[in-house]
């Protein structure tokens, strides 16, 4: 065979070089070429793809951090609602404040009498009668520290009555209506429990 291509003419020599050349050619770019080319085209759709679902999770995370941050500021609201106006009369506890306002303000507390609770559209009153005795500044104090407790509190009805004259100056005894509140239920069997008291 190599004979027989020795003895042909140069033209027919290079037609078939450009033949063999043309076919390897073809070969090499059926073979390597085409199928990267389209693997190429494959990975470009898929990145495009992964690109658009990553701006999605993007999206999304920004939203659940969004909305985790919106939960987080109501929770600490709710709580904080729940500390002015508790969904429960917690008496011991606000007879606490109360005796802790009038140690921190210096007076003698003579008597505390809870009342009945009177239940309104969507809160309850709760009062107390208190009695005390202190000086004027003293009594003032302890109405300035109640009133900075987190516990929504009214005072009303205050009497000043009775001064005496002692060495630490001029003592008053106090009575007034000290009248917190407590969240009602919107369970409506709770409210008509609540109403019962």
């Amino acid at each position: 065979m190599l004979d027989n291509f020795a003895k042909m003419a140069v033209s027919k020599k290079v037609a078939i070089l450009v033949v063999l050349v043309l076919v390897v050619a073809a070969l090499f770019w059926f073979l390597k070429i085409s199928p990267a080319r389209d693997q190429l085209a494959k990975l470009e759709r898929e990145n495009k793809t992964l690109k658009t679902k990553l701006e999605d999770v993007k999206i999304r995370e920004k939203t659940y951090n969004e909305d985790r941050k919106r939960r987080d500021d109501l929770e600490i609201a709710s709580v904080k609602q729940r500390m002015i106006l508790p969904s429960e009369s917690e008496m011991a506890s606000f007879l606490n404040s109360l005796n802790v306002v009038a140690d921190l303000a210096g007076i003698e507390l003579k008597s505390v009498k809870p009342l009945a609770e009177s239940p309104e559209a969507y809160y309850a009153r709760i009062p107390v009668m208190l009695e005390l005795s202190g000086s004027y500044h003293q009594i003032a104090k302890f109405f300035y520290q109640i009133g900075k407790l987190d516990r929504v509190i009214n005072v009303e009805n205050i009497i000043l009555e009775n001064p005496v004259l002692s060495e630490s100056g001029t003592m008053l005894s106090a009575k007034f209506m000290a009248t917190t509140f407590r969240a009602l239920s919107k369970d409506p069997g709770a409210k008509k429990t609540s109403t019962k008291k």
